[in-house]
């Protein structure tokens, strides 16, 4: 029988082993106390648009950004903290990167230095010398490798995990932009330091605009018609955050789990902070006008799912969704709350017209740690967010246009309606020890590096089955394409892992490098059920919720559709990852290659 977390920590010890699990046991790794002094909220101001500063590209060219160490100011009350940051010549940033700002169709190369080295990384303590290759010298010396997450480009600019350089080193990067409009961003992904490279601030937005249609809609060019253009374009990107009282940053070891020498190992499951930063500032305010607001919305965190509402007077307001990860939906999707994995991103339409100057609007979440079924409240060892920045409504009339009802020219292609040239089940699995503490996370029951490459056929249609074995939810992102989620359906985890043969059956529990993943068809339960409206566009990244099966159709590359328009306009070959977007396990070890060939 396999055994689960949630069943090990019910249980209380493992039959016939004699080892006791303490109920708080998994828990406790993923408990974060605060570090630092109570902050005040909504006192810092949100860096706007132009504030962040903008990298305007949409004239195609060449342009640099140095990765370099700087320090930040997150909040008044703390000390500036050691940090990194992408920085263009004549630019100040401290923290993040500038928003790249695109054309559709027009390419530009982007040349990124990695001048990083002046100090010792923000978050040294805590680099697991388990999971970076042999040799590195990521304290001092960072390895870096800067991925366009969304981005149709070619396998030698994807930026993905092995394609690292190091201080004194540049790396060009080609971007085509031949994709639908979208809220794309940059970040990096350094093999097994990915989740401190961005947690210290190697992470920016990335906008690809688009010209008017053939109706003159000007959809997505923010001219002043249709949505609202900057200054009530917003990015937001959200993050959290721990400190310590000298204002650096704080990165707990895991308790529950230690190196050979007995001290703690930095590896915890994932990371959740007890600070909420959005734009590099704790819980900003953002003054509005009466009237519409355009707010690009990132999950830059680490770990942490959001539950996300927007509150006034204790009543939730009615919003809407106007695009996923790849682009504009074709309709507004009305919302009062939205859910947000790791890495996935939503471009969002707020009225605050109806408010009376001097309201109070609150951006709330309730979502649990971990998603979706961890403890709700600090007493239960989970580390809530309840609030995330305000907005303050203003005097000043805004932007009043109405929300177009259609908000592409043409629908976009609808891929459940085409053949797949395959079909493949992909499982996620977690991995304990015989406490019942997670020590790894893994895609297929394999490791990265012993992984099978999967091998797929570049123009072509496939249909991904992820199986979703584990008790957390997964934000699973795949590289180089955008992909449109068909449908999700529950599914009996013991029996499916029992026929995987992933589990040895002495311990109950999961042996990494056996087994392999086996059609779930024989365990399904109930019915599927379809994608909600808001998540009915393009995607590059998707919740897999524990216990269900997600069901995506993924075209590899952009004749996959028989000639009908993808997000995608490019095809390419070559090596690309998939992995899970929760950086703890795309560090260990939940991530694997794929080859188009």
């Amino acid at each position: 029988m396999y055994l689960t977390r949630r069943q090990l920590l019910q249980a209380g010890a493992v039959a016939g082993t004699g080892i006791l699990v303490h109920p708080d046991a998994a828990l406790a790794a993923r408990t974060l106390a605060r570090q630092a002094g109570p902050l005040t909220k909504f006192s810092e101001q949100l860096p706007t648009l132009a504030e962040l500063g903008v990298l305007d590209m949409r004239a195609g060219g060449q342009a640099e950004l140095s990765m370099l160490n700087a320090k930040h100011n997150f909040h008044s009350q703390l000390d500036p903290t050691d940090t990194f940051t992408y920085r263009a010549d004549g630019a100040s940033q401290t923290y993040l990167g500038p928003v790249i700002v695109t054309q559709r169709g027009t390419p530009f190369a982007l040349t990124v230095h990695n001048q990083l080295g002046e100090r010792k990384h923000p978050l040294a303590f805590a680099i697991d010398n388990e999971l970076v290759p042999p040799g590195s010298d990521d304290a001092n010396a960072p390895r870096t490798s800067t991925h366009l997450h969304g981005g149709n480009t070619r396998p030698g600019s994807d930026g993905g995990p092995e394609q690292v350089f190091s201080p004194g080193s540049s790396y060009t990067y080609h971007y085509d932009n031949n994709q639908d409009a979208a809220g794309l961003w940059y970040h990096d992904h350094a093999l097994g330091i990915t989740r401190l490279n961005v947690y210290a601030g190697l992470a920016g937005g990335y906008l690809i605009r688009d010209t008017p249609g053939p109706s003159g809609t000007g959809i997505d060019t923010g001219d002043g018609t249709h949505l609202p253009p900057p200054p009530y374009e917003v990015p937001l990107v959200i993050q959290d955050r721990m400190f310590n009282p000298d204002g650096s940053f704080a990165y707990p070891p895991n308790p529950e789990l230690t190196t050979s020498d007995g001290t703690p190992r930095p590896w915890a499951p994932e990371f959740f902070g007890d600070v909420a930063t959005v734009n590099g500032k704790c819980w900003p305010n953002l003054d509005v006008d009466r009237g519409k607001y355009r707010f690009r919305v990132f999950n830059g965190s680490n770990a942490r799912f959001y539950n996300l509402k927007f509150v006034t007077g204790g009543n939730a307001l009615t919003f809407a969704q106007i695009g996923t990860d790849g682009g504009l939906l074709d309709t507004p999707a009305k919302l009062n709350k939205l859910v947000l994995g790791p890495g996935e991103r939503a471009d969002l339409v707020v009225d605050f017209a109806r408010l009376p100057a001097g309201s109070k609007v609150v951006l709330g979440n309730n979502a649990p740690t971990p998603y979706p079924d961890g403890p709700v409240s600090a007493k239960q060892g989970g580390v809530p967010l309840r609030e995330i920045m305000q907005f303050t409504v203003q005097s000043r009339a805004g932007y009043t246009a109405p929300l177009p009802a259609q908000l592409r020219d043409e629908p976009m292609t609808r891929l459940a309606g085409f053949s797949t040239a395959a079909s493949r089940q992909m499982a996620l699995v977690e991995v304990l020890n015989t406490a019942g503490i997670p020590i790894m996370a893994l895609l297929n029951n394999r490791p990265f590096h012993t992984a099978d490459i999967t091998e797929v056929e570049g123009d072509t249609l496939e249909e991904w089955e992820l199986i979703n074995t584990t008790v957390d939810a997964h934000p699973i992102h795949l590289h180089f394409t955008q992909f449109q989620v068909l449908n999700r359906q529950r599914f009996d985890v013991g029996k499916y892992l029992a026929a995987t043969g992933y589990v040895d059956p002495g311990t109950g529990l999961v042996t990494p490098g056996q087994g392999s993943s086996v059609p779930v068809t024989p365990f399904l339960r109930g019915r599927p059920t379809g994608a909600p409206a808001n998540e009915r566009g393009w995607k590059d990244t998707v919740v897999s919720m524990p216990g269900e099966v997600t069901r995506i159709r993924v075209p590899f590359g952009a004749g996959a559709a028989g000639g009908a328009p993808l997000a995608i306009g490019s095809s390419f070959k070559g090596e690309y990852v998939w992995h899970c977007h929760i950086l703890e396990h795309e560090d260990n070890d939940m991530m694997q290659r794929y080859v188009i060939e």
